[in-house]
């Protein structure tokens, strides 16, 4: 494994051990794909520190329970948002 792989891995498990964030806003913050940090973190992390990657495991775990509660919140804002969106556009077709 080339050293920047590692190098990121240990810093995506650090920056999600600390920050609690969610492996999409990991993605964006490293700008690599989901499946990078997923991969960094569930394969290559126990190879290079298994203590961070049980720290990591224990977060990993909690969002994934979570899960179906922040995929109903995400859909309740997106559709305020277009309601929001389509109560301004009426607005200013009325005036």
């Amino acid at each position: 494994m080339h050293d920047y792989i590692k190098e990121r891995t240990i810093k995506i498990g650090r920056s999600l051990v600390e920050s609690r964030n969610t492996v999409r806003m990991i993605a964006k913050q490293f700008g690599v794909s989901k499946s990078t940090v997923h991969k960094d973190l569930t394969e290559r992390l126990p190879e290079i520190n298994p203590e961070l990657a049980n720290q990591v495991k224990t977060i990993l775990e909690y969002h994934k329970s979570i899960r179906h509660l922040r995929g109903g919140e995400a859909t309740k804002i997106k559709y305020r948002k277009q309601k929001d969106t389509e109560s301004e556009s009426e607005t200013l077709v009325l005036q």
